[in-house]
């Protein structure tokens, strides 16, 4: 029996999922072994560029009702808040932010508030005092209604590309971050890197010494909202995540743009967390190509060639011929896979510049 909890993290930047693509990606998880869903996309402004304001009566009632959905399917439903500026203005923004948790507690019934500082400059030198401050009354708050509390610091992983973009990490930043936090509150990590492409029980050791507590996976697999990553679509087995049941308290996915495609990647990951090794990975895998699109035989082994090239090399391994093949190919499996394969060529997921960490 596995004791990682397994989730989803909305939280990419690009195109948002329509309401019905969502929906399906809830209940196809809900059925697969994962037991939440967080949503936080990047793009949503209730939630960054507005999160300071109100939710609309149209946002509120979105959201009560992809609640609704995720509690009718047993999975806990959370609601991610990325309060850019917060601490530069925080007499005026913080009980801004605690009355849009609470809301989200009460009236939206969110079982998770994730409170996300990633992708946001640093705006005083002992940022990580104020946002351990800022968590901590999130936690007083969320206890109260039985929800996690999840926050993702502004360093959420080593990669030296943060303090590229971000400038270096101050000194006591992850000291006063932990310091007296309460030990039920998580917090979301990525790696080693950004994008890992392997995380091991090792890779978490130090981390887990760093906040004193187990982390929660962000696993930026199979995302592709990056500059470069943009241009394939994942669609291979969670490889390289062996191990880690236990290592890590629970583990969240940041999915594809191409909602429907997502599947074939999460379908196994409950397996990794069962010790299947490669093969049974890619028989499922293949298991669930094959459903996606309707599709058996020599047809299935060609597309499953085509979807690795779109894996390894994306667009660039595709010449107009290659392109063509493929879509005829398709052309039989009238199918919501297929189409955002058709979507992609045409480049409906193209990269969103305002992905800051590509």
């Amino acid at each position: 029996m596995t004791t990682t909890t397994l989730g989803i993290i909305e939280g990419f930047y690009g195109r948002l999922y329509t309401t019905k693509e969502r929906l399906s990606l809830m209940s196809f998880i809900a059925k697969t072994g994962y037991s939440y869903y967080i949503y936080a996309p990047k793009n949503d402004a209730s939630l960054r560029r507005r999160w300071h304001e109100d939710f609309t009566p149209y946002e509120a009632n979105r959201l009560l009702k992809m609640s609704a959905f995720a509690h009718e399917h047993h999975l806990d439903f959370g609601i991610g808040l990325s309060p850019l500026a917060i601490t530069s203005e925080n007499r005026q923004y913080e009980p801004i932010l605690y009355k849009k948790t609470e809301y989200a507690l009460k009236n939206l019934k969110a079982r998770i508030i994730a409170v996300l500082f990633d992708d946001i400059k640093l705006y005083e030198k002992n940022e990580g005092q104020a946002q351990n401050r800022i968590i901590s009354s999130i936690y007083e708050m969320a206890k109260d209604y039985g929800a996690r509390v999840i926050f993702c610091p502004t360093y959420y992983s080593f990669d030296p590309i943060l303090e590229k973009i971000f400038g270096s990490c101050p000194p006591y930043y992850f000291q006063e971050l932990t310091h007296n936090l309460d030990e039920h509150i998580e917090v979301f990590w990525t790696g080693n890197k950004v994008l890992s492409k392997e995380i091991t029980p090792a890779d978490i050791e130090k981390i887990t010494s760093l906040m004193g507590r187990k982390v929660t996976l962000w696993d930026n697999y199979p995302v592709n909202d990056g500059k470069k990553i943009s241009t394939k679509i994942y669609t291979r087995p969670f490889f390289k995540r062996a191990g880690l049941d236990g290592i890590v308290l629970s583990h969240a996915v940041n999915p594809m743009l191409e909602c429907t495609l997502n599947k074939i990647a999460l379908s196994t990951l409950p397996l990794v967390y069962k010790d299947a090794d490669d093969q049974q990975l890619l028989s499922m895998r293949e298991q669930t190509v094959s459903r996606l699109f309707k599709m058996q035989g020599q047809d299935l082994c060609q597309l499953l060639v085509y979807l690795d090239a779109l894996h390894d090399d994306g667009l660039e391994s595709f010449d107009e011929h290659k392109k063509n093949s493929l879509l005829t190919l398709l052309e039989t499996s009238h199918t919501k896979a297929a189409d955002e394969i058709r979507a992609f060529f045409r480049g409906v997921y193209a990269f969103d510049p305002a992905c800051l960490t590509s």
